[in-house]
């Protein structure tokens, strides 16, 4: 079986990821994209012509397109499912109907993610509920979906329950492995005292609540750093906190060295208007390198680890909470093999969705 997955943005860690028999075609790149890591592997960029010549493929059968609350993508993916189920038929080397799946990470209600004009009640809120309407309407294309948290499921069952009836479902949220280039992270091994933090130091991300815990704990007394990997230095970093240090578009596999040396990764994201952190790849990625973690409730994985024993989880945007959270990850032991549950993120969605395609 082979499957067909378009993803708007292309990064690293989506590569890495790839199963052997999957084709991946994307609409851009993120910064951190490494052209290398395309080698030997079916990822191209978006076009027509390569998604017909993908659809040509006998041993298609499943294609996973973007989530149905990213509205823009999500408009570009009908396009694609509608090409699907009019071409697919009608070739003569085909085995048979294509299915159509999506991946949903998003855990913002989707009354709000979807409301328009709010500066005009009454118009808005009809416009709204259309928008709502049409877009539980299109779901009903769709042959599967895999939620990757207890809150989206929650989320767009809450909004879309009469349209996802007869739609296959599951919620997978990552069940936490090794990470797949690193392998295996020694629990023995010796770390540096680093808490790493890997974004772009925005509001969303709680860059401003993290450097006021940071000078507020006084780490850097105990021989503590921060570092900061941001991923394309479009912002000043000036004035920062003693021990505080930027690294700016480093390469992923500096990426992976600084997640295999540093104690701790800080991920405190606060909801913003029209935002709210869906899962959090720096948690991921963190766990799966054996790091303690320290993020906030607002993330959608939340619930699903708060009991990993790796992870601190504290109140979004709350000082005082966060200069705790840090002390309390500083001063855990490594989480060892502990970190570790079953396979990596995209590995048992990959198995779930291929069963649904055969």
């Amino acid at each position: 079986m082979r499957t067909l997955r378009i993803v708007p943005h292309l990064r690293s860690s989506v590569v890495e990821e790839m199963p052997p028999d999957q084709a991946l075609l994307f609409t851009s790149e993120r910064h951190d994209a490494d052209p290398r890591l395309y080698a030997g592997r079916d990822v191209q960029p978006f076009s027509w012509r390569a998604l017909v010549r993908a659809l040509r493929d006998p041993d298609l059968e499943l294609l996973e397109v973007a989530e149905p609350l990213w509205t823009a993508e999500w408009v570009r993916a009908l396009r694609y499912v509608v090409l699907v189920r009019l071409l697919r038929p009608r070739l003569r080397r085909s085995r048979g109907r294509v299915a159509v799946a999506t991946y949903a990470i998003e855990n913002l209600d989707a009354a709000e993610r979807l409301r328009r004009w709010p500066d005009r009640p009454l118009l808005g809120a009809v416009v709204s509920r259309l928008h709502l309407l049409a877009t539980g309407a299109s779901l009903l294309l769709l042959d599967a979906v895999v939620f990757g948290t207890t809150g989206a499921a929650e989320n767009h069952r809450r909004a879309f329950g009469w349209a996802l009836r007869r739609t296959r479902s599951a919620v997978l949220p990552p069940r936490l492995g090794p990470c797949t280039v690193c392998g295996t992270v020694d629990p023995d091994a010796a770390r540096e005292p680093t808490v790493l933090f890997l974004g772009a130091p925005s509001a969303r991300k709680g860059f401003a609540p993290l450097m006021a815990a940071w000078a507020r704990s006084g780490a850097t007394d105990r021989g503590w750093r921060l570092v900061v990997a941001d991923p394309e230095g479009a912002q000043e970093h000036a004035d920062l906190p003693d021990g505080v240090s930027v690294r700016v578009a480093p390469p992923r596999a500096e990426v992976h060295a600084l997640l295999r040396r540093s104690a701790v990764v800080a991920m405190p994201s606060v909801r913003r208007h029209g935002w709210r952190e869906q899962i959090g790849l720096p948690l991921v990625e963190g766990l799966a390198h054996g790091c303690r973690v320290v993020t906030t409730t607002e993330s959608g994985l939340a619930p699903d680890v708060r009991d990993h024993p790796g992870v601190v989880l504290t109140a979004p945007g709350d000082v005082a909470d966060l200069t705790a959270g840090l002390d309390r990850a500083m001063a855990l032991p490594p989480p060892g093999a502990s970190a570790y549950v079953g396979h990596t993120k995209r590995d048992v969605v990959d198995w779930w969705l291929t069963a649904v395609g055969r």
